[in-house]
């Protein structure tokens, strides 16, 4: 019955997608924990509009308690992982070529401010040396009419010992689907 419904409402929101403007708006943002110049692993967090996210948590807090725990979290993330197939609109760069993530797992989900939060944990294909290489991220939707835009404090967040050695540079996309990119190097 889930999967019913799951496929009922996916469908309704992308056939839609021939139209011109957005029918699902995310406000995303990577975070990556710089410990170390080369780092292997980061995360990223989506908040869902207030539509969607209702219409989300309807279906899926069966107790109606306003928050997803034990088999309502399993089961809203085993249908977050249905994103897998379009790379969970996650683009980057190293150097200027683009790079795709060997691995994206959904951690966690949870309802916060009546909004559904999504947090993500992305396997980069090989190290990137920071000092070395240029990072570049962005989030980017080519098929579905998403929205992904950052998140009011920025794109990117930085966290760990050397997040003070690295600067995210902040420019305009060529690609109508992304709202920005972000640049990233750390110097020792």
């Amino acid at each position: 019955m889930i999967r019913v419904w799951l496929c009922l409402c996916v469908s309704a929101l992308f056939t839609a997608s021939a139209l011109a403007h957005p029918h699902v708006w995310v406000d995303s943002q990577y975070r990556v924990k710089v410990d170390q110049s080369s780092i292997e692993t980061l995360e990223a967090t989506w908040s869902l509009d207030l539509f969607t996210s209702t219409s989300l948590i309807a279906e899926y807090d069966v107790d109606g308690d306003g928050d997803l725990a034990g088999q309502e979290k399993l089961d809203m993330i085993e249908v977050l992982k249905s994103f897998q197939q379009y790379g969970f609109f996650i683009k980057m760069k190293q150097d200027g070529a683009d790079i795709v993530p060997s691995d994206v797992q959904v951690l966690d989900v949870r309802v916060r401010d009546q909004m559904l939060w999504i947090r993500l944990g992305i396997a980069l294909p090989a190290p990137v040396n920071l000092e070395t290489s240029t990072l570049s991220f962005a989030f980017g939707d080519d098929e579905l009419y998403f929205a992904m835009e950052p998140l009011e404090e920025g794109l990117v967040r930085l966290s760990g010992s050397l997040s003070e050695t690295c600067t995210p540079v902040e420019r305009e996309a060529e690609e109508t689907s992304v709202a920005m990119w972000v640049d990233l190097t750390c110097k020792s």
